[in-house]
């Protein structure tokens, strides 16, 4: 990485007048301290003082990569419901922009959009979502009941939503799936952290601790070769809500590691194996 400045004197100290400059042509900030620029998908954050005066911004450049999807077009030809999961700077929402539009070509794809980071400020979606529809969220609190909204008003057959993060977000993107919507969403991490997060864990099914009885005990204890026999196992709570899961890494860009099959993956990890 590369340090860029926006002055030729790297010196240049930064005053109040500067950031007046660039505010006055943003969008109102939201209660996430995020604004953007209409009909551009960059996306701009305020730093405020405790007298929540903006001292500083922090602008993250939104790229549109057509084509980007092309490398799953195997994945997005039939009804699995994918989530994409990685570290923040890794091209998640740069990829969740190219599958809307991938999929909207064939089906109603509505994007549940907070701090309208997938399809850009202003009132009309950027092209780079092709046909998909677009409802915005206010606020972050309300990303749940936002996706409630669009499953009740809008019959989507695609529901896309960047960045899952809160129990109730998970419980929409649920009930959502059982209503016969295919989901398309990303959250940070890996799968392996993502089965350590009480709250989101439900995206690949749920845990559960259940007590087996001696026999199925002291067969397990054989299979695994353990000395300890362990009555209590953790297990798979539900079928996921997510089939497919996509792992990216930050400055990895051409290398997708791809989990086809997320019911086997995540019982193979409770079993102390390996997934693919």
């Amino acid at each position: 990485k590369r340090r860029y400045y926006l002055s030729n004197d790297t010196e240049y100290l930064v005053e109040h007048d500067d950031l007046k400059e660039i505010i006055l042509n943003l969008q109102e900030f939201g209660d996430d301290n995020r604004a953007g620029l209409d009909g551009q998908l960059h996306r701009i954050s305020a730093i405020r003082d405790n007298q929540e005066l903006i001292i500083g911004l922090t602008i993250r450049v939104g790229r549109h990569v057509e084509g980007n999807a092309a490398l799953i077009r195997d994945l997005l030809a039939d009804d699995r419901s994918i989530l994409l999961l990685g570290e923040p700077g890794s091209g998640k929402t740069t990829i969740v922009r190219d599958i809307a539009k991938e999929l909207s070509d064939r089906a109603n794809v509505f994007i549940v959009d907070t701090s309208n980071e997938i399809a850009g400020d202003g009132g009309v979606p950027h092209p780079c979502v092709g046909m998909s529809r677009r409802m915005m969220v206010p606020s972050l609190r309300d990303q749940a009941s936002v996706m409630v909204e669009c499953l009740q008003n809008h019959t989507p057959e695609v529901m896309v939503i960047d960045e899952i993060g809160r129990g109730r977000e998970v419980e929409a993107a649920q009930t959502s799936k059982n209503r016969g919507v295919r989901m398309i969403a990303s959250a940070h991490g890996d799968l392996r952290s993502l089965m350590k997060n009480r709250e989101l864990r439900g995206l690949i099914g749920g845990l559960a601790t259940t007590t087996v009885g001696d026999m199925e005990a002291r067969r397990q204890q054989k299979k695994t070769g353990g000395e300890v026999l362990q009555k209590q196992v953790t297990q798979r709570a539900a079928a996921p809500i997510f089939e497919t899961i996509i792992e990216l890494r930050r400055g990895r860009l051409n290398e997708w590691h791809i989990i086809p099959d997320v019911a086997t993956a995540v019982d193979a990890v409770l079993k102390g194996k390996t997934y693919d």
